[in-house]
């Protein structure tokens, strides 16, 4: 009996960590150990890719991943050009994508407050692959990508200044903002004339933020919260609850013009929701990676 209850036991172990593989995950560092996290899924890769700006091979273990980075390191491409390879995620066994703000080191994983995605989709994972075979080989990639989770969009091939303007028009209650650098300034202009007519306007940055033009500027109507430590990663917008656009890009012009970046659209009520949640956590001052601002 005791044998049985055992064997139960690791059954439903099981079970649930096929349930965790089967289903995309939303994962903040808020609340969550996104090195773990990480670990855990590359711990079940055979033929792991990586790309991002900054890469640490020894921190995560990796041995014998494919990797593109912008900060040198040996045994990986690396990316130059004008804007900087800026984008972050990981492909395991063509199958599998880890994507959102967090560079894969130590730092980004464990202090700083970011977020990571996980797909579960081949369709998504050649997508991925796509773009690290673009980098590195100079294929031709897709400009975007368009499934049943959301939509993709490639920097700098598509313009998605004008995907984040456009979804913000569709504004009539309130905008969320969660981004480390904030200089674009004709998505300033456009929540400038949201507030006026109505729209309450919500900002959280970094301390970077000190050091940008638009500090200048007139912000009375918006509600803005400067995190000063730890440092502030997300890159986030979320319009009235019901669209969430997320990925790599800052909203600076580099983020949405020149950088390699990936953007992310959906209207998924999970991660709407999810992300809402974050932005409230973080607005009210809830410990972030063991720190409370």
């Amino acid at each position: 009996m005791e044998r049985w209850y055992g064997l139960r036991k690791t059954f439903l172990l099981l079970l649930l960590l096929i349930v965790e593989l089967s289903f995309s995950q939303v994962f903040f560092s808020t609340v969550d150990d996104l090195h773990e996290i990480v670990s855990n899924y590359l711990s079940l890769s055979e033929d792991p890719i990586v790309v991002a700006y900054s890469i640490d091979p020894e921190y995560l273990g990796l041995r014998n991943a494919r990797m593109a980075c912008e900060v040198p390191i040996e045994g990986a491409f690396v990316h130059i050009s004008e804007g900087l390879l800026h984008s972050k995620f990981m492909v395991l066994d063509e199958q599998t994508v880890i994507f959102g703000s967090a560079n894969f080191n130590q730092p980004s994983l464990e202090e700083h407050i970011n977020n990571l995605i996980v797909f579960h989709s081949r369709e998504i994972a050649s997508f991925f692959k796509s773009i690290y075979n673009w980098l590195v080989y100079e294929t031709t990639p897709r400009d975007h990508l368009k499934t049943r989770e959301g939509e993709f969009f490639l920097v700098p091939i598509s313009n998605v200044e004008k995907v984040f303007i456009d979804t913000l028009w569709k504004a009539r209650k309130y905008v969320f903002i969660c981004s480390y650098a904030f200089t674009d300034e004709d998505i300033f202009a456009t929540l400038k004339f949201l507030s006026s007519e109505g729209v309450r306007i919500y900002i959280i940055t970094d301390k970077w933020f000190e050091s940008s033009r638009l500090k200048s500027l007139p912000l009375e109507t918006f509600d803005v919260l400067e995190v000063k430590e730890p440092l502030m990663h997300h890159k986030f917008l979320v319009v009235d609850g019901k669209i969430l656009i997320t990925g790599s890009a800052n909203f600076t012009e580099s983020g949405f013009h020149k950088n390699v970046e990936i953007v992310f659209k959906t209207s998924n009520k999970e991660y709407v929701e999810s992300f809402v949640e974050e932005f409230e956590r973080i607005w009210r001052g809830y410990f972030v990676q063991g720190v409370r601002f």
